[in-house]
């Protein structure tokens, strides 16, 4: 089956204080996990300063159902699309849907990934993935644990 993936970024509207934001996040991680896993999709979701950087793939019907339904939550705002392609093969195959937090190194790399700035360029959407890659292989560069992985099951 054709695999398809999208990148794209959204300033996060979420109310609360630090520690509620970042269990808000951890469940929007959580309903994902399951919801993606049903309907054969793969990612993860970066939270850096602000804003969200998700890359989801699978099937076109379910990477094309799933961005339409986060371009309608109110979590998210000014949802912009950096990059969407036909995918020789899943990058984030193990996960069904994984968190990142960036911390400031990572910031410092990519300064596209937060403020007001343009949107990256293609190579930098290329770069923003791989990034994201090596975070949940190798851990977070804040000596944090690895975020949780969640496979996605066989069938």
């Amino acid at each position: 089956m054709p695999i398809h993936r999208l990148l794209y970024r959204s300033d996060v509207h979420l109310l609360g204080t630090e520690a509620s934001i970042r269990q808000q996040i951890a469940e929007i991680v959580r309903a994902s996990e399951v919801r993606n896993a049903a309907h054969d999709l793969t990612g993860a979701l970066l939270h850096t300063r602000g804003v969200f950087v998700q890359a989801l793939e699978g099937p076109l019907p379910a990477v094309e159902a799933t961005f339409e339904r986060i371009c309608c939550d109110l979590r998210h705002r000014r949802v912009e699309l950096l990059e969407f392609v036909h995918a020789e093969a899943r990058i984030f195959g193990e996960w069904s849907m994984a968190g990142i937090r960036a911390d400031r190194t990572i910031q410092k790399l990519f300064p596209c990934l937060g403020g007001e700035e343009e949107s990256p360029e293609p190579a930098s959407a290329q770069a923003t993935i791989g990034l994201m890659r090596s975070l949940l292989v190798t851990g977070s560069s804040d000596g944090s644990a690895p975020p949780k992985i969640s496979p996605v099951s066989a069938s």
